[in-house]
């Protein structure tokens, strides 16, 4: 089975990779494209070693690679693929969200931090979470997502698209071919066009997402059904 790779990674990219691992193929043809506002080393201003960096996607985690990691706080990172990303560049997670989600990653916040920053770089497309009593909570946009132009005949090729993100789908937009989603929110993105996800990752990972395709495309799952 052939599957769109809709993110911007390279061929041993995390998604790429998770698809081979399955016998899959991957036919990379990013759909959007992201670029940095501000500099990582900037966002961490003044932070102390007892507030928080909250960093919801392997791009922001990824960016903060060669900031000095003795002036990184304390990191809040959604799953346990983006805690080994971070911690195998050397940052500290200390708090992972109980959902996979990033809306449970802030509501597992609000119960443990109770006084100083949190700082959320986050992408453009995000908005800013609501801020709690006894927290100065500051969302620096760190990167932009933009759309991308991409082969529109990429489309005949593949049996699938393998959307990670909202933004990704909204690049889409209606096409001939089955969605499958990485979580909740870009499976609300596919619904707002109308369409039904065909699998959805559980949890929100790439070898999930790549193991939920394989499934679902495996003959003998059907019969079995």
């Amino acid at each position: 089975m052939r599957v769109w790779v809709t993110r911007d990674e390279p061929p041993d990219g995390p998604l790429s990779t998770a698809l081979h691992e399955k016998h899959l193929t991957p036919v990379l043809e990013p759909v959007i494209q992201r670029r940095l506002a501000i500099q990582p080393a900037d966002a961490l201003g003044s932070l102390s070693l007892d507030d928080w960096l909250i960093l919801t996607s392997p791009y922001a985690i990824e960016a903060f690679e060669r900031c000095d990691a003795a002036r990184v706080p304390r990191v809040g990172v959604v799953g346990e693929p983006s805690a080994r990303l971070a911690r195998s560049l050397g940052l500290r997670v200390e708090l992972i969200s109980p959902d996979g989600h990033g809306a449970g990653l802030f509501e597992e916040l609000r119960r443990v931090a109770t006084s100083g920053v949190v700082c959320y770089p986050r992408s453009s497309r995000v908005k800013i979470p609501p801020a709690w009593p006894g927290i100065e909570l500051r969302a620096p946009v760190l990167y932009e997502t933009i759309p991308r132009a991409f082969d529109q005949h990429v489309v005949d090729r593949v049996d699938v698209v393998a959307v990670a993100s909202p933004s990704a789908v909204q690049a889409i937009g209606q096409v001939d071919r089955p969605f499958a989603s990485i979580g909740r929110a870009t499976s609300a993105a596919i619904r707002t066009l109308g369409l039904k996800p065909w699998v959805e990752a559980d949890p929100p990972s790439f070898s999930a997402l790549a193991a939920a395709i394989a499934d679902q495309s495996n003959p003998s799952r059907h019969q079995r059904a």
